[in-house]
């Protein structure tokens, strides 16, 4: 019974470390979703492309 409830503390514990780290350090895009975004982006500039 032991084992198992130490466990289940170091997986809670786990899931909170990596939602603090996700609050910490935002999601980046992979470099397909930037380049798409950033393509996208200078459509839509008024500058073409500068």
């Amino acid at each position: 019974m032991a084992k198992n409830s130490k466990s289940r503390r170091f997986t809670k514990q786990g899931k909170v470390s990596v939602e603090k780290h996700a609050e910490k350090f935002p999601y980046r895009a992979t470099l397909d979703e930037a380049e798409k975004e950033k393509i996208e982006f200078m459509k839509e500039s008024s500058l073409g492309g500068i």
